[in-house]
């Protein structure tokens, strides 16, 4: 019998990789930041943080603006989460997820190097991220809305991520 948290995932699974021709990198539309926060949601139960603890509130942080942000408030769990936009890198302090939207001005190597070796899974949803060194990539393959993984890049932050949530990221190095 499958989980119930296993059923929501699946069905967020489905939805993304069924047929969606949203654009990963050039997401203006609701829909489709609405998936990508249930997603980063689903996340917390797949991702493993070293010294957090269920107890703890946990912290998703927005660099700049994003759509993505309306989306996370609006889902209501019962999880401790808190949302929060950052205008720039020196307002952000400790989150468990950082989510980069497609048209952040801060580069993404300036990014990856404030956060280099920390516990923080970093989100992005620009082409060629997830070759850069961000732990989950959203993309666009033939017309539907995938995610990529890094995994080296996940080992060196010490994060961990489950083998069910693996099963269906495309993989890159």
């Amino acid at each position: 019998m499958i989980r119930r948290e296993h059923m929501f995932f699946w069905i967020v699974i489905i939805i993304l990789m069924g047929g969606n021709p949203m654009s990963a990198q050039e997401g203006t539309g609701e829909k489709e930041y609405a998936l990508k926060a249930d997603f980063l949601y689903r996340f917390v139960d797949y991702v493993y943080w070293k010294n957090y603890s269920k107890k703890q509130t946990f912290k998703i942080a927005v660099l700049e603006e994003s759509l993505i942000t309306t989306s996370l408030l609006d889902i209501t769990k019962n999880k401790k989460i808190e949302v929060k936009e950052y205008k720039n890198l020196n307002e952000l302090g400790f989150c468990n997820i950082l989510f980069i939207p497609y048209n952040c001005t801060i580069p993404i190597e300036t990014i990856l190097s404030k956060f280099s070796g920390k516990p923080v899974l970093i989100v992005t949803e620009q082409n060629g991220y997830g070759k850069k060194g961000t732990h989950v990539n959203f993309v666009t393959v033939d017309n539907k809305l995938k995610f990529e993984v890094n995994l080296k890049a996940i080992n060196k932050s010490g994060i961990g991520i489950s083998s069910f949530l693996l099963k269906h990221a495309i993989i890159v190095q």
